[in-house]
């Protein structure tokens, strides 16, 4: 077996444990304590990168199950903000204002409130451009 096969079976065993399946040859048991360990690692990187998260109601469950359906693209940072973008759960602040802000730079609506301090209030998006109007806030 060649580096590069190896290589894309172990990405494929991977993305299967991820996703809660059974990759071919693995026991069943072992593949869903394994699914298990890796769900709590890649949640214990983000709530290290954003310890905000602890803040979250049913994080194990809403994280674990986005996890379940999306590759990791980049560091725990990364998979924080593409979490918040996709989830539609309460949130609280700052994590729920930059799920919206996110939200317009990813061109999915057009416009925010963006409640964090030191931040403008609105963010708008038109055209493939992002504007952060308003005065600065200061709490």
């Amino acid at each position: 077996m060649s580096r590069q096969e190896l290589e894309r079976r172990q990405q494929h065993v991977l993305q299967s444990l991820l996703r809660g399946q059974v990759p071919d040859g693995f026991d069943p048991w072992s593949a869903e304590l394994t699914t298990r360990v890796l769900r709590t690692k890649r949640r214990s990187e983000a709530v290290a990168a954003v310890p905000g998260l602890r803040e979250v109601d049913d994080l194990v469950d809403r994280f674990d199950a986005w996890a379940g359906r999306h590759e990791r693209r980049g560091c725990a940072h990364d998979d924080v903000v593409d979490f918040l973008v996709a989830d539609d759960g309460p949130l609280p602040e700052p994590l729920a204002s930059i799920r919206a802000v996110e939200r317009v730079y990813r061109c999915r609506t057009t416009w925010a409130r963006d409640r964090r301090p030191q931040q403008r209030p609105w963010v708008v998006g038109l055209g493939g451009r992002v504007w952060h109007l308003g005065p600065r806030t200061v709490r």
